[in-house]
């Protein structure tokens, strides 16, 4: 049996919106419970994000980490994707005030992500809401942006 392409065959766990590069391609495959979407690579666990720059774009830098122009961690949009260090990256999310401090809400940000990767995916609200044990309405409201706007996407 022949191998699928790895482009091929990573588009096809990618809600790319019709190839518009303006928006967030949310990853619908595995999740690591962070929004992160992951993947196995040669044999080995790689974050989806990081894999989509070495698909799309090249190389990632030794030591370097891919980090979100959107700051949604399930996008594997390469045009939202860029190369930093820890330290770049850590500033850009004080920055962006994505760190301890602020207004807090019940539900983290990436437990949000995680519910709008699934939300994406076609996975039923009722499912959502009894798989991570949040409320039916809350998982609802984040559906129909009502809640938690702003926060993971």
């Amino acid at each position: 049996m022949p191998i699928a392409n790895p482009v091929t065959r990573f588009l096809s766990k990618v809600d790319n919106k019709g190839w518009d590069h303006t928006v967030c391609w949310p990853w619908l495959g595995a999740g690591k419970g962070n929004g992160y979407g992951h993947l196995t690579h040669n044999g080995k666990n790689v974050l989806a994000h990081r894999r989509s720059y070495e698909l799309f774009v090249g190389p990632v830098p030794e030591g370097m980490d891919v980090c979100h122009t959107c700051d949604n961690r399930c996008c594997v949009n390469p045009d939202h994707l860029f190369v930093g260090t820890r330290t770049e990256n850590m500033a850009d999310a004080r920055a962006k005030g994505r760190l301890s401090g602020g207004h807090r809400k019940h539900l983290k940000e990436h437990a949000v992500q995680e519910i709008r990767r699934r939300l994406a995916g076609g996975v039923d609200p009722r499912r959502i809401a009894h798989d991570t044990g949040v409320n039916y309405h809350t998982i609802q409201n984040i559906k129909r942006g009502a809640a938690y706007v702003g926060i993971g996407q």
